[in-house]
């Protein structure tokens, strides 16, 4: 997906090479690279939903002392685990501990932001996503056309300050898998019985 993202930017910014320098600049700082920017942050949401259902998945694995369960036991236990409409968080951590992964703050900056994105009415970086990051107490503009948050953002995850959301996204991605496999490593698991189920059945 980052690879169709940096795609898209790539042919851009070649359609705007001939055209008088100035055009080009207003077109690629107000329109072109804030699209751009919008579907890495479209993704970076995406990928936090997607570490939320694996910690749900591995919360639920946990709820049995690691001994073999049935499928119908883990579909119960994801059951136990929602809230209404969305989860009991404080149980899952409290059965995960993943604060002791080393990347749990990388992953609190990908929570956060994907909350400010699709909650922030004004568009604009929500307060605890700024307090988080240590960003000063100045006007932003809308997330994705905020150059000032980009490079807060990408310095947070370790990288410079020229990083482009592309990259940002791209690290995000590693960090998320480092720790989901930390959280994983620590967590007692059960398994799920695989019932044989013999040819015979499926032939006519």
């Amino acid at each position: 997906m980052i690879s169709i993202i940096r795609a898209e930017e790539q042919r851009r910014a070649a359609l705007l090479s001939g055209e008088d320098p100035e055009a080009a600049y207003d077109q690629w700082l107000f329109r072109d690279a804030p699209f751009v920017n919008e579907l890495c942050i479209i993704l970076l949401v995406a990928l936090r939903h997607r570490v939320e259902r694996v910690l749900v998945s591995l919360a639920a694995l946990s709820a049995d002392g690691g001994r073999e369960i049935e499928g119908e036991q883990y579909g119960y236990n994801v059951e136990q685990l929602r809230k209404g409409r969305g989860w009991k968080w404080k149980e899952i951590d409290a059965r995960l501990k993943p604060e002791l992964s080393e990347f749990y703050r990388s992953m609190e900056a990908l929570r956060l932001l994907a909350n400010s994105y699709k909650h922030e009415h004004s568009e604009r970086p929500a307060e605890d996503l700024k307090d988080f990051l240590g960003l000063p107490r100045v006007d932003y503009d809308v997330l994705p056309a905020s150059d000032l948050f980009r490079q807060k953002l990408a310095v947070f995850i370790g990288l410079g300050e020229d990083a482009t959301y592309c990259d940002i996204a791209d690290r995000f991605v590693d960090v998320a898998e480092s720790f989901l496999k930390d959280v994983k490593s620590r967590a007692t698991l059960s398994k799920i019985k695989r019932h044989f189920i013999p040819l015979g059945r499926f032939a006519h």
